[in-house]
């Protein structure tokens, strides 16, 4: 909340020096409320998330957490590491890449698993299958940590949930914490269920909460979202919440600033603002987190 900045005026004053008052005041006033400008770029550049392996290095330095694909070289993790970064590896709960390292284990342990009716080359795991636990305990994120990695990004909690499995993603989460208590945890949504599992993780992230399709979403949604977060808050005091809203119509460009309209630009605005409101560790992106954007 912004609080009054305006000393109280003595009118015995010359009117030169009120002339010099008021002139102070005014551009004090300009800069406390941001007149039509975007906020601070240093209170917006603590978290980020690129699943582009081949981003360069420097578009992730500024920031302090960072969440980047499981694949990301470790030689750079280890350079991100030296400078004190969080890298969170990422990590879905839910389904499987067919690239992954570890793909062919789910068919040859024979865990429970369909094909993703939307991505075809993923398929979604039982999360209630032994197997599956004792893979992602006992051997990923082992070998996540040995990429040097020192957080892990979990992810697709919304998609347990739609399944009714939640419960398995709850087990997951505290058989992580559990094995590996020095690693920090980061989940992503999983809102309706995150008094089960806030007590074992360090970060909520709410993705798409304040956005959709292009338009700030009306009150209620975020609403919605910081009651649920608010509730795990309660249960874990040190949980921070982080946010990832999207821009419609921009495409990706690892090497070059993105041609922002003037519509874009305050909706970015909008973003961080509504963000930092609540508390928020504030990204913006685009929505194939290929790239760092530069706005």
């Amino acid at each position: 909340m912004l609080r009054s900045v305006f000393p109280r005026v003595h009118f015995h004053a010359s009117w030169s020096t009120l002339a010099g008052m008021l002139l102070g005041w005014l551009l004090l006033c300009f800069h406390a409320t941001g007149m039509g400008q975007e906020p601070s770029a240093d209170s917006t550049r603590e978290f980020v998330i690129c699943y582009n392996p081949d981003v360069p290095l420097s578009h992730l330095e500024p920031f302090s957490l960072i969440v980047v694909d499981y694949s990301y070289p470790p030689a750079r993790v280890k350079k991100l590491r030296q400078q004190g970064k969080t890298v969170f590896g990422y990590l879905s709960l839910a389904k499987v890449h067919r690239e992954r390292p570890y793909a062919a284990k789910v068919k040859s342990l024979g865990i429970e698993h369909t094909e993703d009716p939307v991505f075809s080359d993923v398929v979604k795991v039982n999360a209630g299958d032994p197997e599956w636990r004792k893979l992602v305990v006992g051997s990923v994120v082992p070998k996540i940590k040995q990429s040097g990695f020192n957080g892990i990004f979990l992810d697709d909690l919304d998609d347990l949930k739609s399944r009714k499995i939640e419960r398995y993603g709850v087990m997951l989460i505290r058989a992580i914490r559990s094995e590996h208590p020095e690693i920090k945890l980061m989940a992503n949504r999983g809102l309706e269920y995150l008094v089960d599992f806030a007590s074992h993780v360090d970060y909520v992230l709410l993705e798409s909460c304040f956005v959709a399709q292009g338009r700030i979403r009306k009150p209620a949604d975020p609403a919605w979202a910081m009651g649920l977060f608010r509730a795990g808050k309660q249960l874990n005091p040190r949980l921070q919440g982080v946010a990832v809203d999207y821009i419609s119509g921009l495409q990706s460009s690892p090497l070059r600033r993105q041609l922002l309209t003037p519509s874009q630009s305050a909706l970015i605005a909008k973003i961080r603002q509504l963000h930092m409101e609540n508390g928020l560790l504030s990204f913006v992106s685009t929505d194939d987190l290929q790239s760092v954007p530069q706005f």
